[in-house]
């Protein structure tokens, strides 16, 4: 819009940037804005250039602010049913995470497209510090379920390092009475992490009862988040 008579501060539009209205007297130095002050006989149009410039200078600040914060997301959720097989075993102290099978949960999403659902293995993209969780349900609704035959069987369920044994987070579940499923999950917050670590879910069973085929409502879940 034009300005008439800037020298005078008079018919001059709102929205006018003339030097010498009122409005010039609020300032902001990119770290802080100054007060509103409204001299002594300012008009109508001088308050309304103030607000408005407080206004402009505002959204200044909060893109400097999000500027300086670089906002970004590190997440990763893969989820679906579990991979199966997952057999039973004989419990021994020989059994070892790397040469157990690897749960592949399925992508949900992946900010740093960092995890291979072909592998079921997360490679961190960057040394930091990450909250690492997990959930699995496995259900056998034949027979006594995961009871078999009387006997006291267990399931583990891990996140680890892939192709070694460094544990980050796991759970256990243990059959102790005719059960249909078995719900196994675990969470670390703030576990620092170095770039390249490789990450995985596992799980053994020594159960005594095969997990063959899954059962409606039963998951296999992973989640890891930069914070």
């Amino acid at each position: 819009m034009s300005c008439t008579t800037c020298g005078s501060n008079k018919n001059c539009h709102c929205s006018d940037n003339c030097p010498n209205k009122a409005s010039d007297i609020t300032t902001f130095d990119c770290t802080s804005l100054s007060a509103i002050t409204v001299p002594c006989g300012a008009s109508l149009c001088d308050v309304l250039g103030l607000l408005e410039l407080y206004i402009t200078n505002t959204a200044s600040e909060v893109s400097v602010i999000n500027d300086y914060l670089n906002i970004t997301k590190h997440d990763l959720l893969a989820s679906s049913i579990p991979t199966v097989p997952v057999n039973t075993q004989t419990a021994a102290l020989t059994l070892t995470w790397a040469a157990q099978a690897t749960q592949k949960p399925i992508i949900v999403h992946d900010d740093d497209n960092a995890y291979s659902p072909t592998t079921g293995v997360w490679t961190c993209p960057t040394t930091g510090r990450y909250d690492i969780a997990f959930a699995i349900k496995m259900s056998i609704a034949t027979g006594d379920g995961w009871y078999t035959s009387g006997s006291v069987g267990m399931i583990q369920a891990v996140i680890v390092k892939d192709a070694a044994e460094d544990v980050y987070v796991g759970d256990t579940y243990t059959s102790v009475n005719i059960q249909k499923s078995a719900y196994m999950s675990g969470a670390i917050g703030g576990f620092q992490l170095t770039a390249g670590d490789k990450l995985c879910l596992k799980v053994i069973n020594t159960a005594g009862t095969n997990y063959s085929s899954t059962v409606a409502g039963d998951f296999s879940r992973m989640s890891i988040r930069k914070v």
